[in-house]
């Protein structure tokens, strides 16, 4: 994937973001919301690859016409700018109200002295899974450090408050040496299962009917470390509402295949979570790049 179909920043300047912060301290987001109809078109007039990507998820994926593609585009836009502004009410100290799903899977898993892995992705508001996931043990977040400087240094504050700990994306892939020590030490690791880098392995496998590109390294990790792997989604369901999605993929215990295997049998069973969680909510895919040309 190149970066410039994806550059892994928030927009807006720095003088934007920090009056954005600011003013949620004194109203809900859920103002601004009507904003958001004429706001994201700059994004969509802008954005060409995410604007081709989103277009190729409705057209080719999804089968709308091209006129019914371009509307649903914009609506999947809309609920982007939605998503954008409750993380940055969240950073404001704003909390939303949270139904968890399946969460005896949490429960269960907690229980245990063992560590486990979250896999979450881009669809849904996966930053505000991490504000609101109930936490018996300590968390870490692979977390990609280049975005803005107002987001990474208010991510890293709403982490610290809520007790979160960073683990910085190394090009070099030094970091899977920290997630190691997560896992051995019994404690949660939360990292993405789609987000792709240029020159990282990947592992291949269909996905909403066509073939895609994800990355090795999130899936050999749970598959070497042996640990058990539960998918999480964040979707937004009106207003200040979201349900928190939970499955799990794997309960660590493998037996008679190797790790690549092991890995695509993961791999496989998040990518089903995920058409399952795309099949309820499709405006709330937010993959601004050409996903499947990878």
């Amino acid at each position: 994937m190149s970066n410039k179909a994806w550059s892994g920043k928030t927009g807006g300047t720095h003088w934007m973001q920090r009056c954005l912060i600011m003013m949620f301290r004194l109203i809900n987001p859920i103002v601004l919301y009507p904003v958001m109809w004429f706001w994201v078109l700059g994004y969509i007039i802008a954005g060409y690859h995410g604007r081709k990507g989103i277009y190729y998820y409705w057209h080719q994926r999804l089968g709308y016409s091209r006129l019914a593609a371009i509307w649903h585009l914009y609506l999947n836009y809309l609920e982007f700018g939605k998503a954008i502004l409750d993380r940055f009410a969240a950073w404001a100290g704003r909390r939303v109200n949270v139904r968890i799903e399946n969460q005896e899977i949490l429960n269960e898993l907690h229980s245990r002295p063992q560590g486990f892995i979250l896999l979450s992705s881009h669809i849904g508001n996966q930053e505000l899974a991490g504000y609101n996931f109930p936490m018996q043990k300590n968390m870490y977040v692979l977390t990609y450090m280049g975005d803005t400087k107002v987001v990474n240094e208010n991510r890293e504050a709403a982490f610290a408050k809520m007790g979160l700990k960073i683990i910085p994306y190394q090009e070099d892939g030094s970091h899977i040496f920290e997630m190691h020590k997560v896992l051995d030490s019994g404690n949660l690791l939360s990292i993405h299962g789609d987000r792709m880098f240029d020159g990282g392995r990947v592992l291949r496998t269909e996905i909403l009917g066509q073939t895609a590109s994800f990355p090795e390294g999130s899936f050999r990790v749970a598959a070497m470390e042996r640990v058990p792997v539960v998918s999480l989604f964040m979707m937004r369901e009106k207003k200040d509402t979201y349900v928190l999605y939970v499955k799990q993929l794997s309960d660590g215990k493998y037996e008679g295949h190797d790790s690549k295997q092991q890995a695509t049998a993961i791999l496989q069973a998040y990518v089903k979570s995920m058409e399952s969680i795309l099949e309820k909510y499709p405006h709330q895919w937010f993959h601004f790049y050409e996903f499947w040309k990878q």
